[in-house]
């Protein structure tokens, strides 16, 4: 809409209006928030603290930049966009390299677990001595300890935030 020629109110109106929710009624937040007095960068500032979402901060400085600084606003949006999807794109694939890690830290989390229920059903009494023993309580304690900060230890470093 900034593009052919709108002002930047009724782009955002535009997009209140032709677009699907929950997008479009947050827009509609900022068109009425204009209507009742607010000025739109108080408008679009407001909405951003209160969505939390970074994709959307991005928008609310790009405009407030741009509206001090002067220049064309389609240009800086269209420069904001491609921002936005390489910054996609690159959480996609940190993702998708992190999985790997994601689906170790499963299989050997679940390692002890599935070798402890096949000990069980073949052979019950060589794991009773866990259960039994004050010694091997405490060792099952620690050992679950161990097993449970291990596991999300790997899970952090499978965690990736860009």
């Amino acid at each position: 809409g900034v593009r052919s020629g709108l002002p930047v109110g009724e782009a955002i109106a535009g997009i209140a209006r032709e677009l699907g929710d929950p997008i479009a009624s947050e827009f509609q937040t900022v068109v009425d928030s204009v209507r009742l007095g607010r000025t739109l960068e108080e408008a679009l500032l407001r909405t951003g603290r209160r969505l939390g979402v970074a994709e959307f901060n991005f928008l609310v400085i790009t405009m407030i930049v741009q509206k001090e600084t002067g220049g064309n606003l389609a240009e800086t949006l269209e420069n904001l966009s491609d921002i936005v999807r390489r910054r996609q794109q690159m959480q996609q694939k940190v993702r998708a390299m992190s999985s790997e890690a994601r689906a170790s830290a499963l299989i050997v989390g679940s390692l002890p677990f599935v070798l402890s229920g096949i000990l069980l059903l073949v052979n019950p009494d060589y794991l009773s001595k866990l259960v039994t023993d004050p010694r091997g309580i405490y060792l099952l304690g620690a050992g679950l300890a161990s097993e449970g900060l291990g596991f999300l230890v790997m899970m952090k470093m499978a965690r990736f935030e860009i």
